[in-house]
């Protein structure tokens, strides 16, 4: 089963919109937590009405909260996590089960994400992520499913992973601490993470968080 785990921090206007996306992700969920750093009590009662569970923070930051998130995590049993956080929309349906197979048959790869449209300077230029760096990047297919492997980095974008991995190698309190992740992960030579999809395809999830509420990052 798997657990799916947003992380959000007061901007209701996005997550309303991530939300109404979810009927897109498909796969066996039985948990739906909301974690919420937004320190804001009228944002924490209006959660409330959405019927899903909900852990605070108050306003620890972006790294406190993904230690805080992965600590809730631990309360069940499942063995899968769909990360996602509150400014992302899903541009078409997505099969997480199937996401879910790859790691399986290819245990090396730690995690799963979704290619957003491309943001920065150097992707518009080359046309998304993946683009901007190709030769950091390689096409695997299984003859059913396809996906992209790369050693680059660890995203806290759209992705699912087993959650063996938050016992394993927990979250860095330190400044940088999504970068420094993936630094830890592949410490390991074989350690990789991937992009789903083919290296051409079109961005599976639009990052739609123009103004950032966070810090800590």
């Amino acid at each position: 089963m798997i657990t799916l785990l947003i992380m959000t921090n007061g901007r209701g206007e996005y997550l309303e919109r991530t939300l109404s996306a979810l009927e897109k992700l498909h796969g066996n969920f039985s948990r739906i937590l909301i974690h919420d750093d937004s320190g804001d009590e009228n944002y924490h009662n209006w959660l409330k009405k959405i019927n899903y569970e909900i852990a605070t923070t108050n306003k620890v930051g972006f790294t406190k909260a993904v230690i805080s998130g992965w600590e809730k995590l631990k309360e069940d049993s499942n063995e899968w996590v769909f990360h996602l956080e509150d400014d992302f929309v899903f541009t078409e349906d997505i099969y997480v089960n199937n996401m879910i197979d790859v790691i399986k048959h290819n245990n090396y790869i730690k995690q799963i994400v979704l290619q957003r449209q491309p943001i920065g300077s150097r992707e518009r230029r080359k046309g998304g992520i993946i683009a901007s760096h190709p030769e950091r990047y390689e096409d695997k297919t299984d003859g059913t499913n396809y996906w992209v492997e790369h050693r680059v980095n660890y995203s806290t974008n759209p992705s699912v992973y087993n959650k063996s991995l938050i016992y394993k190698h927990p979250w860095p309190d330190m400044p940088y601490s999504e970068r420094i992740y993936g630094r830890i992960l592949f410490n390991d030579s074989n350690a990789k993470c991937a992009y789903w999809g083919k290296s051409t395809d079109k961005p599976k999830v639009m990052h739609i968080g123009d103004v950032r509420n966070g810090f800590g990052y």
